[in-house]
């Protein structure tokens, strides 16, 4: 991943955050309550296990996606253009276009996960609170997804994991704000902040397809020789 990659990732979780106000505002309202200081603390443990928890699974993408890579050897861009075939498709779905438009996927394990969180939200412990994050993380959205495809093409667990880890910080400022605020940014704001982060979602899926597909057309050498061609790494 080169820092221009790391920084639209960081932008997507930015705007993108605008549609995770909408799904757990909630919580970093209910965290920040109180004294200054230890509200802080609170939205902090939490933020914290969020992000862990998307890290551990950009860990498993980018495992996964190279493992791909090298099974497939000569044909990993194939893999490449697949995943960026669905980031474009996740990417339009939060700009309100195709599959995900409407109902979210995943409402059977938001509706398992629900009764695990009341039980963290009455806990008193501190731990809780890091708990609480790692298990929001585990919510269905939409952008996660897109972003866990990014995740698959950086070549490795331990970039996998700071794609995942960059974005779970873009989404920290937006909410921090929410809990300061109490969640009064504007819907129809919101709305345009997620669409704006589709449109980020949508071309690095663009860039990932031409990726792969510059990976699958072998050059005047590879003509003669036989170059082996894996599963580029933005």
């Amino acid at each position: 991943m080169t820092p221009l990659d790391l920084a639209a990732v960081f932008a997507a979780g930015l705007l993108g955050s605008a549609h995770c106000v909408g799904m757990c505002g909630g919580f970093v309202v209910w965290l920040g309550a109180g004294a200054r200081r230890e509200g802080a603390a609170r939205q902090a443990a939490y933020f914290g296990g969020k992000t862990a928890t998307y890290a551990l699974f950009g860990a498993l993408a980018g495992a996964f996606g190279a493992s791909l890579a090298d099974l497939f050897g000569a044909f990993g861009g194939v893999v490449s253009v697949g995943l960026g075939a669905a980031m474009v498709g996740l990417g339009l779905g939060l700009c309100g276009v195709g599959w995900a438009r409407g109902t979210a996927p995943g409402g059977r394990l938001a509706a398992r996960l629900s009764s695990v969180i009341a039980r963290l939200l009455a806990s008193p412990r501190r731990g809780a609170l890091v708990a609480l994050g790692m298990v929001n993380g585990l919510l269905p959205c939409g952008l996660v997804y897109g972003m866990l495809a990014v995740a698959a093409t950086t070549g490795g667990a331990a970039t996998g994991a700071l794609t995942m880890a960059v974005f779970g910080l873009g989404t920290v400022p937006a909410l921090a704000l929410t809990g300061v605020l109490g969640g009064r940014l504007r819907p129809t704001s919101r709305r345009r902040m997620q669409q704006l982060a589709g449109v980020l979602v949508v071309a690095i899926g663009v860039l990932t397809v031409a990726r792969g597909a510059s990976a699958l057309t072998p050059g005047p050498a590879a003509a003669h020789h036989g170059v082996e061609v894996c599963l580029p790494t933005p």
